[in-house]
């Protein structure tokens, strides 16, 4: 029998152990207590900003990160933020999208030290922002955690470290009988590996019931994967990732599925043979 997924209370906490001395929190950021550490991955600070650059003229609606990451300052109160890569969604950003960025950093930065890991839209971060308080690195470590961004994979980390990365934005997928959908965002988590989900608010989730890449399940080591959902106000425990993508495909009750799985269900047909 498939195993439940477990929804009781303990489970279900701003902030949850997915590993001893890593806690889960329900905005995506992994927390470490002992040294009162925020890990977020892929923010995209300027986003909507560099959208209509590119010609998409969606409202301009940043605010909702900001607000965000100033929510997880308020409630943690980190001595240091370290950026997962991906802090800035675009280079060359506008004066408007300059502005709000510098003014986001400084306030985050000046209660707590910014560290900022390299990711795929960062390349010319370090170079525009160069004035702002903040330690750009390729690589973080601290204790026996590694972190980088996990665009790129010709990188080595020690054997008893946990290697911690984004890039991914990991989801599971769900929709409704109208066939609306909605993606909720996952930590991928082992004992060695673990993919935080996108902190921005607009960043598309990479749906793992699909499987992973190649190069992201390599990372894990054939170890079993667990996940928690983050879902703004709350982590889910949802178990094993093979039985929570079960249950999340039992839960989407659009039309689709359910002709899958009445697919699945039906029985075979039977030759029929005449009887002497």
């Amino acid at each position: 029998m498939r195993e439940a997924l477990n929804f009781a209370p303990e489970s279900m906490s701003s902030l949850l152990p997915v590993l001893p001395g890593l806690l889960a929190h329900a905005s995506g950021a992994l927390w470490l207590p002992e040294s009162e550490t925020a890990l977020i991955a892929d923010v995209h600070l300027g986003y909507s900003w560099a959208q209509r650059r590119r010609g998409e003229l969606g409202p301009i609606a940043d605010y909702q990160t900001r607000e965000k990451l100033f929510q997880v300052r308020d409630e943690l109160r980190p001595k240091q933020f370290v950026f997962v890569g991906d802090v800035v969604h675009a280079p060359r950003a506008c004066t408007p999208e300059r502005e709000y960025i510098e003014e986001t950093l400084r306030a985050l930065g000046e209660g707590a030290k910014l560290i900022a890991v390299r990711g795929n839209h960062d390349r010319n971060f370090a170079d525009e922002f160069s004035h702002l308080n903040f330690f750009s690195v390729n690589a973080w470590s601290e204790g026996t955690l590694t972190a980088v961004h996990g665009d790129r994979f010709d990188f080595a980390w020690p054997e008893s470290h946990t290697l911690v990365m984004g890039h991914l934005h990991p989801a599971l997928a769900v929709r409704d009988a109208a066939g609306a959908g909605h993606k909720l965002p996952v930590f991928l988590v082992s004992a060695n590996c673990l993919v935080l989900p996108a902190f921005s608010p607009f960043a598309r989730g990479y749906d793992v019931a699909g499987g992973l890449p190649a190069e992201v399940s390599g990372c894990f080591r054939q170890n079993e994967i667990h996940t928690f959902a983050a879902t703004g106000k709350r982590v889910v425990r949802l178990g094993c990732l093979r039985n929570a993508v079960s249950v999340m495909s039992d839960a989407d009750v659009s039309s689709p599925a359910q002709f899958r799985r009445g697919q699945r269900k039906r029985p075979k047909a039977q030759s029929y043979v005449p009887q002497a």
